[in-house]
């Protein structure tokens, strides 16, 4: 492979063209929290260790190192690849619905759970669910045989551009932009640019607070009012359920935006939940991060992983879906 990262002089090989040196593709990677998820990359040159179709690819938005730039590259067998989907224009979707979502660089399988206003969807993949808008979704669709499944409509796709490789690519950097911007909160619209202006949050409003003291209470997120915004993207808020030390009232505190989010939208909660779905779990004043260890023989208790490390025996009525972005947990 190229010291400098780009695809050797390689004649084009029986392969098809997708998969030629050069080719922009899109690579099943696999992700800890979720395993159908892929990612835009570079086929850099056919393998040569093995008899296998396999081939190194060269990721345009992962890395290896990102402190020195240094973009991961990795090798895959040929049914992990597929070709770069062309453009597609935003579309309605409805309860269901499989769907991929744009979200921390890659495209993750999941199914829409709600719909909602102005053309935004509750997305669940595993047991987590984020909220999105309608341009940072698309139908999930199988490359089986040298086709899509399903077909792909000529209705459905973009109108074309004079060079549609390079549209595709800037297509992906404006998803990856949109999917990181904002305040970083739960359940935050992944497709609306950071707003720019002072007061996100109204005095008087009700929020949810998170990353008190740095004793482990950032696993958690606290109910709380806004008192007033003090400038700079931080709020004097008070909290509902945790107290001062001395328990003459309820504890205030100066937080930054980026540790504050609205209220979740109400999400219905299962009839119950089985091994190792991800919850949060109401203790100690706050909604914790957890993972279901156990369904002990009373179905209505559980017994939970915190994310402190804390081993719990909860109610379901203490209990709800995890509500937050793939790279919290």
């Amino acid at each position: 492979m190229s010291q400098k990262g780009k695809p050797m002089d390689a004649p084009a090989t029986e392969d098809p063209p997708y998969l030629q040196p050069g080719s922009i593709v899109e690579v099943n990677h696999e992700d800890n929290v979720c395993p159908r998820a892929r990612y835009t990359a570079i086929i850099m040159e056919r393998a040569t260790s093995t008899n296998d179709k396999r081939y190194v690819v060269q990721f345009t938005n992962l890395y290896q190192d990102r402190n020195s730039g240094t973009k991961l590259s990795k090798e895959y067998n040929s049914v992990d690849i597929r070709p770069l989907p062309p453009p597609q224009s935003p579309r309605k979707f409805k309860v269901g619905d499989i769907v991929e979502a744009y979200f921390d660089d890659g495209w993750y399988e999941g199914k829409i759970d709600q719909v909602l206003d102005d053309d935004r969807y509750i997305f669940r993949t595993l047991s987590m669910f984020l909220l999105f808008g309608v341009n940072q979704l698309r139908l999930h669709r199988t490359w089986l045989n040298g086709n899509w499944v399903p077909p792909l409509d000529e209705s459905e796709l973009a109108v074309e551009e004079e060079d549609s490789t390079e549209k595709m690519m800037e297509s992906e950097t404006d998803n990856a932009e949109a999917s990181k911007a904002g305040t970083g909160n739960i359940l935050e619209e992944s497709d609306q640019k950071t707003k720019e202006k002072e007061e996100e949050f109204s005095e008087g409003a009700h929020v949810e607070v998170t990353n008190i003291d740095g004793d482990g209470s950032n696993q958690a997120w606290f109910a709380a009012t806004i008192v007033k915004p003090v400038g700079n993207n931080r709020y004097l808020v008070r909290f509902e359920t945790l107290r001062t030390e001395d328990d003459t009232g309820f504890l205030e505190k100066e937080m930054d935006s980026l540790h504050i989010r609205p209220p979740p939208p109400h999400i219905p909660v299962p009839d119950q939940f089985k091994m190792f779905d991800h919850v949060e779990v109401l203790y100690k004043g706050g909604w914790w991060k957890g993972v279901i260890a156990e369904v002990l023989p009373d179905d209505s208790k559980y017994l939970v992983f915190l994310a402190n490390y804390d081993k719990l025996e909860c109610k379901h009525s203490d209990l709800r879906p995890r509500q937050g972005s793939i790279d919290e947990n």
